[in-house]
């Protein structure tokens, strides 16, 4: 595999391990070209999740594009949108695709199941 691949599957990585699991916010600018709406999500999710824990399952490189499928597992101890906490565990999977240039995320999409969540937490 091309280095610059590996390096972008290294790029996307990070997102999971440093931003989600460490919480280290501070990375974000050096991930991202826009890290400001990343940060807000994320802020708010791990108020209402504070343990929760991302696994990187599989990444997929090709070209300027990353495919990551990841799983994440949580308590529900803070208020999320609407929902008070309620102590329910959490578990969910989905696929994040990026595009990278010039070593930065310029473009992203999230697909996860948020009604399984609200489903978990709610019953």
């Amino acid at each position: 595999m091309s280095e610059v691949k590996e390096q972008n599957k290294v790029l996307v990585r990070r997102i999971y391990e440093e931003l989600w699991n460490r919480r280290d916010f501070a990375v974000a600018g050096d991930i991202f070209v826009d890290s400001a709406g990343v940060q807000k999500f994320m802020r708010e999710f791990l108020t209402a999740f504070q343990d929760l824990h991302h696994t990187v399952e599989e990444l997929i490189a090709d070209g300027d594009r990353v495919a990551a499928r990841f799983s994440a597992q949580g308590t529900h101890t803070g208020q999320w949108k609407e929902y008070l906490p309620t102590g329910n565990s959490i578990h969910y999977s989905g696929v994040t695709i990026v595009q990278i240039k010039d070593g930065k995320i310029v473009e992203h999409h999230t697909w996860w199941d948020r009604m399984e969540v609200i489903e978990q937490i709610s019953g």
